[in-house]
C-alpha cells in the first residue's frame, strides 16, 4: 500500500513527520526508510534524520507482513461487517492485545477467527484502533486494513468518534462533569491519578447523567445506594471513567483498583460498559450508530443492589368493627410480618404515667383519671364521647399521639418488605400531612356475619350501632382502600386471601419490572 504526504514549513524530520502523520511509531517508520521503502520528491531516502521542506512530497510504501498471533475458536458477537471494518462486543474478562503482563487468550486472538485478514497486519494489535480495559464490557470499532486502521486511528485523535457507556455507581450520583487532567499516579504505576497538565498529565473530559434512581439526587448515607449513570467521554485516557467518577466520590461497584474495599466487593468486576458508539464511516462516510445492552451480570448486580434498597411496602389495615382486622393482623404475626394495632397503643398510652393519660389528667383533672395509681377510666371517656363535640376535641387531642407512634412504626420497618398497621379510623381521622403513603386494605365482611361476630363478643345491636356510628359505611371504605379483602368465611379462606395479596403486591413491585423498564428506555 502506497501513501504520499506534502511536507509544509513545520514538517521536521523525515521519521517524525511520517509517524506523525500515519500514526504508526518512529521506530517502525524508521524500518521502511532503512529498507529503501520511503522517497522524497522521487528519490529513494533512507536518512531518517533528513529535515524537509516546504512542499517536499513523500512517499510511503507499506509492506504487509503477517504476525504470529495464532487465531482462538470462540463465539464473538458482531454488530457490523464490512470489508473495512467491523464493530463487535467484547465481553468481560478478556484483555483486548497481548501484553508483556497478559500472554494469555485475548480478543485479538478471537478476532483472527473471525477475520483472518488480520493475520496480514503486522505486530499484537492487528486491527485494534482503540481499547476497553480487562474487566470493562462492550462496543469496539476494529479495523480490517491498514488503509482503515490509519483512517480511524486519525478519526479518534479528531475526536470525531463518540462513545458513551453505562456505570454501577455507589451513591446517588447527580448529573455532572469532570475536566481534570489525568496521569500515570505518582506512586503506584500500575493506576492513574489526577495529575496537572503541568506535572504531566494529559487532557481529559467525562460528562455523565443519572438513570436510576429518576427522583432528584439527595443527601444518601446507605451504604446500600447505587446510581446507573450514562456517561460520555469527550477524551480517551485510561481509566477515564473510573478515575473522574472515583475523584467525584462515586466509585465504580467492583472496582478494585479505585474503589475502597466495601465497594470493590459489590460486584466481581468494575461495572462499566460502552453502551454506544457512534462514528462516520471512514470510506462510505455513512453515519453509523451502535448500541449494546449491557451483559447478565451487570444487570444482576443492579438487581442485587435494588433489593437491598427495597424499603417495606408499608399497609394499612381498615374495616368496620367485626370484619376481621385483628386476625388478619394475627395471621401476620404467623408470617413474622411486623405489626402495629392502634387499638393496642391507646390502651398502652392509657396506662399509669404515660402519654394519653398525663394529658387527659392535665386537660380535664379528675374526670378521666380519677386515680394517681389507676389507668384512664374507658367508660366514662366512652360517655363523654356521646356528645360530638367533646368526641371531636378528644379525638384531636389523642389521635396525634397513635399516629406519631404509627410513623415510628413505619420508620422503624422501612427496610422489611411489609410492615402492617391495624386502624380502624384511618379514613376517618387520618392527618392530612402523614408523611408515610402506605397502601389500604380493607377487610369486609357480610353484614349478617359480622353482627352474629359482635354478638359472640357481647355486643348488643345498640352498642353495634353506636360504633358503627363514629364510622364510615363498609362500602365507602371499600371504595377509599386500595385494596379489599373478603372475610366470610373462615381463618383459613383469610389466610388465603392475605397471602395472595402479598404475592400480587411483589409481582407489582418486583425488581425485574424496574430494571425492563430501564432496560427498554436504553435499548
Amino acid at each position: 500500500m502506497k501513501q504520499e504526504f506534502t511536507a509544509d514549513r513545520n514538517a521536521g524530520r523525515l521519521d517524525s513527520f511520517l509517524s506523525a502523520e500515519t500514526k504508526i511509531s518512529r521506530s517502525k517508520i524508521k524500518k521502511y526508510i532503512e529498507s529503501n521503502l520511503v522517497s522524497v520528491n522521487n528519490v529513494p531516502c533512507a536518512d531518517a534524520s533528513r529535515k524537509l521542506l516546504s512542499g517536499d512530497c513523500v512517499r510511503l510504501e507499506i509492506i504487509q507482513e503477517e504476525n504470529s498471533l495464532q487465531a482462538a475458536e470462540n463465539d464473538l458477537t458482531i454488530y457490523y461487517q464490512d470489508k473495512y471494518l467491523a464493530v463487535i462486543e467484547k465481553k468481560p474478562a478478556l484483555t483486548v492485545h497481548p501484553c508483556p503482563s497478559c500472554q494469555e487468550e485475548t480478543l485479538v486472538h478471537h478476532l483472527l477467527y473471525h477475520f483472518p485478514s488480520l493475520k496480514s497486519m503486522e505486530g499484537e494489535r492487528p486491527g485494534i484502533v482503540h481499547r476497553l480495559d480487562k474487566d470493562t464490557s462492550g462496543l469496539m470499532l476494529v479495523a480490517l486494513t491498514e488503509e482503515c486502521r490509519l483512517k480511524l486511528a486519525e478519526a479518534f485523535s479528531n475526536k470525531e468518534i463518540k462513545k458513551t457507556y453505562l456505570a454501577l455507581v455507589q451513591g446517588i450520583c447527580p448529573n455532572g462533569e469532570s475536566s481534570e487532567s489525568i496521569g500515570r499516579h505518582p506512586a503506584i504505576k500500575t493506576k492513574m491519578a489526577l495529575v496537572p497538565l503541568s506535572k504531566g498529565g494529559r487532557e481529559a473530559f467525562s460528562k455523565w447523567e443519572r438513570i436510576y434512581p429518576k427522583q432528584p439526587a439527595k443527601q444518601n448515607t446507605n451504604e446500600n445506594a447505587f446510581s446507573l449513570m450514562k456517561v460520555q467521554i469527550h477524551t480517551g485516557r485510561t481509566h477515564q471513567i473510573r478515575v473522574h467518577l472515583s475523584a467525584s466520590g462515586y466509585p465504580l461497584l467492583g472496582d478494585e483498583v479505585y474503589a475502597p474495599a466495601n465497594v470493590a466487593q459489590k460486584a466481581p468486576r468494575q461495572m462499566l460498559h460502552a453502551y454506544t458508539l457512534t462514528f462516520r464511516h471512514p470510506f462510505t462516510h455513512e453515519p453509523l450508530t451502535f448500541t449494546s445492552l449491557p451483559p447478565a451480570d451487570f444487570w444482576e448486580c443492579a438487581e442485587n443492589q435494588i433489593a437491598l434498597n427495597q424499603t417495606a411496602i408499608p399497609l394499612v389495615i381498615t374495616g368496620n368493627s367485626g370484619s376481621g382486622k385483628s386476625a388478619l393482623i394475627e395471621i401476620a404475626k404467623r408470617q413474622n410480618l411486623p405489626t402495629f394495632s392502634a387499638d393496642e397503643c391507646i390502651n398502652e398510652l392509657y396506662q399509669v404515667n404515660n402519654d394519653a393519660w398525663y394529658l387527659l389528667k392535665q386537660q380535664y383533672g379528675t374526670l378521666f383519671v380519677p386515680d394517681d395509681k389507676k389507668p384512664v377510666d374507658k367508660a366514662a371517656l366512652a360517655k363523654a364521647m356521646q356528645d360530638p363535640a367533646k368526641k371531636h376535641e378528644l379525638e384531636n387531642l389523642l389521635h396525634p399521639l397513635v399516629y406519631s407512634r404509627t410513623i415510628e412504626f413505619f420508620n422503624k420497618n422501612n427496610r422489611k418488605r411489609f410492615s402492617l398497621a391495624e386502624i380502624p379510623l384511618w379514613f376517618e381521622n387520618k392527618p392530612k400531612n402523614f408523611p408515610i403513603k402506605p397502601l389500604t386494605v380493607c377487610v369486609s365482611t357480610n353484614a349478617e356475619i359480622r353482627l352474629a361476630r359482635l354478638k359472640n363478643r357481647g355486643w348488643t345491636e345498640e352498642t353495634v350501632a353506636s360504633m358503627d356510628g363514629w364510622q364510615l359505611e363498609q362500602e365507602k371504605k371499600i371504595g377509599l382502600a386500595d385494596y379489599e379483602i373478603p372475610n366470610n368465611a373462615d381463618l383459613a379462606e383469610l389466610e388465603q386471601n392475605f397471602l395472595s395479596l402479598l404475592e400480587k403486591l411483589k409481582k407489582q413491585n418486583s425488581i425485574p419490572p424496574v430494571l425492563e423498564q430501564i432496560k427498554k428506555e436504553l435499548a
